[in-house]
């Protein structure tokens, strides 16, 4: 659908961000093509479509219901060892290789994270080939992350719309400011034209099921 909609001649794309936290354009294509999947879940598309084969009985609130809590299910696992990959990663490029035994390097860096016993990397070194593979992707892993950041953070401005994920004003900013410019302008500025402001962790968290730092800040500070 992006690519449908551009008008833009810049079609090359750098692979992965380079500077957090500026979105590079890897994160910034992912993030358009998992926003669209959030129009799955729309009472709209439900109602259409996941019906009955034979007797065309929409599924049950009930049903849809059990399935989008399902959405924050194991999150707390697979966030944790996602991110401890990425944080190695990121690790590996800002040491000296020199002599360097690769699980010694681990269990020092995971222990200073505080990374759980109970939980491994979902990628350890030795077989991992983001670490070492080019330009394009060294030190880069954390960029799906920043992907899954600017997908909640987008969703939520349909969340809040008036017309909700169907807002037309909306719906026309998101093509004209994202998807129509691809790579022409920086991923950063085409997000902040699109949103009003800069990317925030908050929706991440919440549609993962995180309680989100500030607020947790707030709860303790009005408790004392």
């Amino acid at each position: 659908m992006p690519r449908r909609c551009s008008t833009s001649s810049a079609t090359r794309c750098t692979r992965c961000p380079r500077a957090w936290p500026t979105p590079g354009s890897t994160a910034a294509s992912a993030t358009q093509s998992q926003l669209l999947e959030r129009w799955l879940l729309t009472d709209e598309v439900i109602d259409r479509f996941l019906v009955h084969s034979k007797t065309g009985e929409p599924m049950s609130d009930a049903l849809v219901a059990k399935i989008k809590k399902a959405a924050t299910f194991n999150q707390g696992f697979e966030t944790t060892e996602y991110l401890a990959s990425a944080l190695v990663d990121m690790k590996y490029h800002t040491m000296d290789p020199a002599g360097l035994d690769a699980r010694a390097f681990e269990r020092a860096t995971l222990e200073e994270l505080g990374m759980p016993h109970e939980l491994v990397m979902r990628h350890r070194g030795p077989h991992f080939t983001h670490i070492f593979s080019g330009e394009g992707y060294s030190a880069g892993y954390y960029g799906y992350i920043w992907a899954d950041v600017l997908t909640a953070d987008a969703a939520e401005a349909f969340d809040e719309a008036p017309g909700g994920y169907y807002d037309k004003g909306l719906a026309k900013r998101l093509v004209s400011n994202l998807f129509a410019v691809r790579n022409a302008v920086d991923p950063a500025e085409a997000y902040r034209a699109f949103r009003g402001r800069d990317a925030r962790i908050d929706a991440l968290m919440r549609d993962r099921g995180f309680p989100i730092p500030g607020d947790k800040v707030a709860s303790l500070s009005t408790a004392d």
